[in-house]
């Protein structure tokens, strides 16, 4: 039977308590889901956990995470990835069990459950998070499109964009352009290792154009800081080149001396 504890008039938006009784836990975590606040606790415990796989740890220390959202993760003392977590949206409710208390938690679509036994309960944190902003990301595959138009030399000498994120039927062009020589150009824009599907896509994107311009003179270039192997021997085998480009980082500009491997 869930044991439920009014909340003690003493508990602000931000408590610490250490040490705490497992069973002092309870009003901790009705404190945090009434008033969504975020809830920390270092705790001792075993978990079960049934949905995707079964999966039982036994007794050891770990971090509990309780978010203002209702997400719920369990971290152990090392790696980065909890060793469990449920989204957003389910439910947490807790049992007294002799001189320890039991965490049941279920998913929002009732197909995942954690079973968390707690033992000891070494420290305790409740805290209000007031944030609200959105992390911008940079390092895409756009901002390499954006780098490129603007630096074109990072694809040849002779390289012009023309325009970039040109619309196709067969997808995305990234940069579109032409060289000195009279030939159109397509450029694929890739932040990591291009493969042998990157190859495909941007043959793809090099006969749609040559289709739609009616001109068999247009080259293909992959622009990505590497290429596997393979995908290599395709390039040349079709004809197409590679220019080694990073990704912008963070608050940084393009590398000015970034290298171009392979001729265009």
């Amino acid at each position: 039977m869930t044991t439920a504890i009014a909340t003690t008039n003493y508990l602000k938006p931000s408590a610490v308590f250490s040490p705490v009784e497992p069973s002092d836990l309870i009003p901790l975590v009705l404190e945090a889901q009434e008033k969504k606040l975020f809830l920390v606790v270092f705790c001792h415990c075993e978990i079960t956990y049934s949905g995707r796989a079964e999966a039982f740890l036994p007794r050891g220390d770990r971090c509990l995470l309780l978010k203002q959202d209702g997400v719920l993760l369990i971290h152990q003392p090392e790696n980065g990835n909890p060793i469990n977590y449920l989204k957003a949206g389910g439910t947490v409710s807790l049992d007294r069990l002799d001189d320890h208390i039991v965490m049941h938690a279920r998913s929002v679509d009732g197909k995942e459950f954690l079973t968390i036994e707690i033992f000891r309960v070494h420290d305790a944190m409740l805290h209000r998070l007031e944030d609200g902003q959105q992390q911008e990301l940079a390092g895409t595959e756009r901002d390499m499109s954006d780098m490129i138009r603007d630096n074109p030399s990072l694809i040849s000498p002779d390289f012009r964009p023309i325009s970039r994120e040109e619309q196709t039927d067969v997808g995305f062009i990234d940069v579109f352009g032409h060289d000195g020589q009279g030939n159109l150009v397509v450029v694929e824009c890739k932040r990591y290792s291009a493969s042998l599907a990157c190859v495909t896509q941007l043959r793809r994107y090099v006969e749609k154009v040559s289709q739609i311009k009616g001109t068999p003179n247009v080259k293909g270039v992959m622009a990505a800081p590497a290429v596997t192997p393979n995908a290599f021997e395709l390039l040349k085998e079709w004809g197409f080149s590679w220019a080694r480009v990073e990704a912008p980082k963070r608050l940084e500009r393009h590398k000015q001396g970034q290298k171009r491997l392979g001729e265009y």
